[in-house]
């Protein structure tokens, strides 16, 4: 869309750049439909925020591949390609968060296929659970009780924490 109309629409992704002063607008399930009556010419209004389910305003947001809701692993994940994991579960209600790390280091483990994390976040009391960025990513870090420093907890594929810039920080006093 550009200024507000729709110059051109498709079923299938474009390519190349988007010039500038254009929107792309790209939907699933319900947005997809909506999408697909749209013609050339119709004019087109974008609103977008977060939208909360309480009047709390969000102060953190993750992304990743959702693999359980609802209790219930998503169907289809993959049951054969074993790999070093990254995910995090949310349990009771909400009020829990598990954060889970698979070694990498060959001595160790050689991964779980994200079937198989589904089924440990489940094990672990999980009711929705998301595989982030795995691999040599992969680096749980902790401050055991009565240290004054953290550590590494887990053993990282490199065998050292790579530099990464993302990750989730808990904090208590």
């Amino acid at each position: 869309m550009e200024q507000g109309r729709v110059v051109s629409a498709s079923a299938t992704p474009g390519s190349g750049t988007i010039a500038a002063g254009t929107t792309v607008l790209v939907g699933r399930e319900a947005g997809a439909q909506y999408l697909k009556t749209l013609v050339k010419g119709d004019r087109v209004a974008v609103r977008y925020g977060l939208a909360a389910a309480s009047q709390r305003a969000y102060r953190f947001a993750l992304g990743g591949y959702p693999v359980l809701t609802g209790g219930k692993p998503l169907p289809g994940l993959d049951t054969r390609t074993s790999a070093v994991r990254t995910a995090v579960g949310i349990a009771n209600g909400g009020r829990r968060v598990l954060l889970f790390a698979v070694d990498g280091a060959p001595a160790y483990r050689s991964g779980l296929t994200i079937a198989e994390v589904a089924a440990a976040l489940r094990s672990l009391g999980a009711t929705e659970g998301f595989s982030l960025d795995g691999g040599g990513s992969s680096t749980l870090v902790a401050r055991a009780p009565g240290a004054a420093k953290v550590s590494v907890r887990n053993h990282p594929s490199d065998g050292t924490e790579r530099a990464v810039p993302n990750g989730i920080g808990v904090f208590t006093r």
